[in-house]
């Protein structure tokens, strides 16, 4: 009697072989973007507050539009745009009080219905600000100021921020157990 050698054909790894690699790929690239604008947006940020600072107190003219700038712009991208790469990179802060106490096979059942949540959460937030961002855009609307800053560019820099942190999830929750 001979027997067949078992294969490992599996249909989950050409699932994820034709559909998970290449987003993986895809968002691993937009959260390479945005982390360097967090970046430049940090940068920025110091820079204009140190000349500020310069102008306030040798000077005493300081830049006018500098406050307003830094924190209708640049701190949510400085906060926000690095979310999902560090999901991707595991540097969250986590609290695995719990998770130490837990039996790993419930582990393996409820993270990924937790994370799935989340990511539908998110997905939800990055929804209501896109809407919020067109009804911005559309309105015009302004922050009242002796500079009418548009209020559009700040949604849409967290909701950009939330919709690829929910991707983040999702392909954290279906990341196949061995690449090949």
């Amino acid at each position: 009697m001979t027997s067949l050698p078992v294969t490992e054909r599996n249909s989950t790894r050409d699932v994820h072989r034709m559909l998970w690699v290449p987003l993986d790929r895809v968002v691993t690239q937009i959260e390479n973007v945005l982390l360097l604008l967090c970046s430049l947006a940090i940068i920025v940020a110091m820079f204009l507050t140190t000349a500020d600072v310069i102008m306030r107190y040798a000077f005493k003219s300081p830049i006018s539009w500098v406050f307003d700038f830094v924190m209708l712009y640049l701190m949510p991208a400085a906060y926000y745009l690095a979310f999902s790469y560090g999901m991707k990179t595991g540097t969250h802060l986590a609290v695995d009080f719990f998770i130490g106490h837990m039996p790993s096979f419930v582990l393996r059942r409820i993270c990924p219905v937790i994370l799935l949540l989340g990511a539908g959460l998110m997905f939800y937030i990055a929804w209501k600000l896109c809407l919020e961002t067109y009804e911005r855009l559309t309105e015009g609307h302004t922050m009242f100021g002796p500079i009418a800053w548009l209020t559009w560019p700040t949604a849409a820099i967290i909701g950009i921020s939330f919709l690829i942190f929910a991707m983040r999830i999702v392909l954290v929750v279906f990341k196949p157990s061995r690449e090949n």
